[in-house]
């Protein structure tokens, strides 16, 4: 699995639980909890791949 299998089935599960959470207390609650998590995901997939460039050594080239 590539990381955006990976992704797609996080946000597969992210969209169920802000579904739950629509359904329990409202679509603008649902909406900003979408919101959040979908930063924290591609926050933690964008300093992974930081990270893993262990090729870049800084700004001099």
């Amino acid at each position: 699995m590539d990381a955006i299998d990976e992704r797609f089935a996080v946000y597969t599960a992210i969209i169920f639980i802000c579904s739950a959470v629509g359904a329990l207390a409202g679509g603008f609650a649902a909406a900003a909890t979408f919101a959040v998590i979908a930063v924290g995901v591609e926050l933690a997939y964008w300093l992974g791949r930081v990270i893993e460039d262990s090729g870049h050594t800084g700004a001099a080239s």
